[in-house]
């Protein structure tokens, strides 16, 4: 057995012993310095971080993470700064936010030739992104990825940002072939890479791009095995709803040991792309010649549940599959995604003029069939999205009710805990407690009239009546 088959082992040993004994800042410990050893950078601090959230006063800990921003130069109030950072939040991404404020401020960034590491490069490129300067941001990127190749991040920035910005591909393309010549990089810029090719629908390419990242992975694989569509299982699906916390149990199921994520989070496969083909499709997944133990994968794309035609789709595809569904309580559902639609400036209407003319033409909905295209023509569907019986009656019509998990997306966010005890459960995989729950991608917005709420309230409430008498179970939304 070689040296890093050996380190596999260890790591999922590690893994399972913290399903035992999730509380035990000694086990990360000893995880974290075996990811480093491997070489996986962010692996090392995620999980260092895990062992701060158990024992924040751990000296070992402290020291072991502060060796290793050391080592990626940070000076010592950077390191201050960072371990005060990853001893309060979870996820990654916002722990190093706090870059902005500990390297040189912005000001001080103002063009590529003045950054010198690939902190100063990576904040450029996020600052830059927000501004739309996108040539720069993906130079800025670029520059990050040259001098650390194993960092997660400008993948990150290039692949939610850039990429669907801008046009021209060719040169990009051609940037991520030598990116992916680069030592020890990271895995997801085959992923990007894949997503750039389909772009330029060089499907077959992308294919082989998709599936060498999984070969690049730190998970144990045999690059002589052929990775073939049948060799890939789509465990479960997330399909719904959109604002309704989808992100955040995503993230939380991504914490098992043994639940591996595809490329992203939100493949619209069976929406928006379906035309690229199932083997496309099944590329984003880890394929079954990972691990000899079981694992399960599964990605969360909440408008699936609306979207006509991706029952039949999915059903064709993966027909005994498990559907999770979260669904948040309509009024609040419903302002949310008119605040997602006018931040993304893809809404000029105030709440009451959009609200009022999609009932204008919704009516009272009794016969969602009958929908004019104008309603397609002119609405973002923050009504019909909230009502969620007939599209449940529509899955349900295609697979048997014992597939399913409907989730109460309050229930979620009071008691994500517990909430999660019956996704694992549901999944049938051992239960496994996280050290934090974090609220992800919620939107802000102002205060809602009253007047206004007692419409949206008004108009949902025999819906919801019908949902809590066709599934059995009560949601608490006609409740004042």
């Amino acid at each position: 057995m070689s040296s890093d088959e050996q380190l596999v082992k260890l790591i999922e040993h590690y893994q399972k012993a913290l399903l035992i004994n999730p509380r035990s800042d000694v086990i990360y410990h000893q995880l974290a310095e075996l990811y480093d050893e491997q070489g996986n950078l962010e692996k090392t601090l995620e999980t260092y971080q895990k062992a701060l959230k158990v024992q924040p006063r751990s000296v070992m800990t402290s020291e072991a993470l502060t060796k290793v921003f050391a080592r990626l130069g940070f000076n010592e109030k950077e390191r201050e700064s960072l371990l005060e950072s990853f001893s309060k939040t979870l996820t990654l991404e916002a722990a190093f936010a706090v870059l902005a404020d500990v390297v040189k401020p912005l000001e001080e960034l103002r063009s590529k030739a003045d950054t010198t590491t690939w902190r100063d490069a990576l904040i450029l490129a996020s600052a830059l992104a927000q501004q739309e300067d996108w040539n720069n941001a993906l130079k800025l990127s670029y520059k990050a990825i040259y001098l650390e190749p194993s960092l997660q991040f400008p993948h990150f920035t290039i692949q939610y940002f850039v990429l669907p910005e801008i046009d021209e591909l060719e040169s990009l393309a051609n940037l991520y072939l030598q990116v992916i010549r680069l030592p020890k990089i990271h895995r997801l810029a085959y992923a990007v890479l894949g997503d750039i090719l389909t772009k330029q629908h060089r499907l077959p390419e992308a294919i082989q791009a998709y599936r060498r990242a999984w070969l690049q992975s730190n998970y144990q694989i045999s690059a002589e095995k052929k990775i073939s569509q049948q060799q890939t299982i789509i465990n479960y699906l997330i399909i719904g709803v959109g604002k309704a916390g989808t992100t955040s149990l995503f993230h939380y199921l991504s914490q098992h040991p043994q639940i591996i994520n595809p490329h992203e989070k939100e493949i619209q496969f069976f929406n928006e792309r379906y035309e690229y083909g199932l083997d496309w499709y099944l590329a984003q997944f880890p394929p079954r010649s990972f691990k000899k133990e079981r694992f399960l994968t599964g990605e969360a794309t909440p408008w699936y549940l609306g979207t006509i035609g991706a029952a039949e789709r999915v059903f064709n595809a993966f027909p005994l599959i498990k559907l999770i569904i979260l669904l948040r309580n309509p009024v609040s559902r419903t302002i949310s995604h008119f605040y997602m639609s006018a931040k993304a400036g893809l809404e000029n209407r105030s709440l009451g003029e959009a609200i009022a003319d999609e009932m204008a033409i919704l009516g009272n909905a009794e016969n969602l069939a009958q929908v004019s295209e104008t309603y397609w023509k002119t609405e973002h569907g923050y009504l019909w999205f909230s009502l969620y019986l007939p599209f449940l009656e529509r899955w349900m019509s295609r697979f048997p009710k014992e597939q399913f998990l409907v989730l109460n997306s309050e229930d979620l966010y009071g008691s994500p805990s517990n909430t999660l005890k019956g996704v694992f459960k549901f999944l049938n995989i051992p239960d496994c407690d996280l050290i934090s729950y974090p609220k992800l991608n919620l939107g802000s917005y102002p205060t809602v009239d009253d007047q206004l709420r007692k419409t949206l309230f008004d108009f949902f409430y025999k819906h919801n009546q019908e949902l809590e008498e066709y599934l059995g179970m009560k949601f608490g939304w006609n409740d004042l």
